[in-house]
């Protein structure tokens, strides 16, 4: 009986992307977030993998001066309040074709998590000269988070810019890989969770003058589908 071969075929990538929201997750006015996204895979063969991805996007931000404490507004703090989305999938890649320049096509499964995070920033410290942010953070705290399962499919592009080797030989059997450039959409559907989109439409404070400051949420809840577009680089290499 034949034995069965597996490669020593590995991979992984960093980008940019744009997750821009869809259907009722656009419809309750949801902007397009802009972060990172990394993804690490094997290669079992040349024309399979499986990976793991990581990343996440910022899709609201807000700061304003606030007084210190209630009995004086003569010193200030800063208040910086961040609407985020971070995901993670484990996913497949089908890679028909090989060559400089190889098209794949994916499916993905995973988790989301929508947050909104608070945090009260030290208006003296400047952050060229600030040698710890800890030193700058007065207080954190998370105002909301949810998790939504996400799952999905996506096509994408590499090109091969570089091939990497032992030494400045191009032989064939000196290589162990290649730096590549990509692009890449994928549709994540996500079911629905419960999120605050913006300072100005989802958190409502009381006017100071009438007392201490009360906080009403404006809960916004639907389905999560995005649209993500990335735009990176990649290193595939063989051990």
């Amino acid at each position: 009986m034949a034995a069965i071969i597996f490669s020593k075929d590995f991979g992984g990538n960093i980008a940019i992307i744009g997750q821009l929201p869809q259907g009722e997750f656009k419809e309750e006015g949801v902007p397009t977030g802009i972060g990172f996204d990394v993804n690490g895979m094997y290669y079992p063969v040349k024309e399979l993998g499986f990976g793991l991805n990581l990343g996440g996007s910022t899709y609201g931000y807000s700061e304003r001066k606030i007084p210190f404490n209630y009995y004086t507004d003569l010193v200030t703090i800063t208040e910086k309040t961040s609407n985020n989305i971070a995901h993670g999938h484990v996913f497949f890649r089908i890679m028909p074709f090989q060559g400089n320049i190889i098209p794949y096509f994916e499916g993905l499964i995973g988790l989301k998590n929508l947050s909104t995070t608070t945090e009260l920033v030290n208006e003296s410290c400047d952050d060229n000269d600030a040698t710890e942010y800890d030193d700058c953070q007065i207080a954190e705290s998370t105002n909301a988070s949810d998790i939504a399962l996400s799952y999905g499919m996506g096509s994408g592009l590499e090109i091969k810019l570089y091939a990497l080797g032992y030494d400045d030989s191009d032989m064939e059997d000196n290589l162990i890989g290649d730096l590549s450039f990509f692009v890449n959409g994928r549709y994540l559907w996500g079911r629905e969770a419960k999120y605050l989109k913006d300072e100005e439409n989802s958190i409502v404070f009381t006017n100071p003058q009438d007392g201490p400051v009360e906080t009403t949420f404006n809960w916004s809840e639907s389905k999560t589908d995005l649209l993500q577009i990335s735009i990176g680089v990649s290193i595939n290499f063989s051990l």
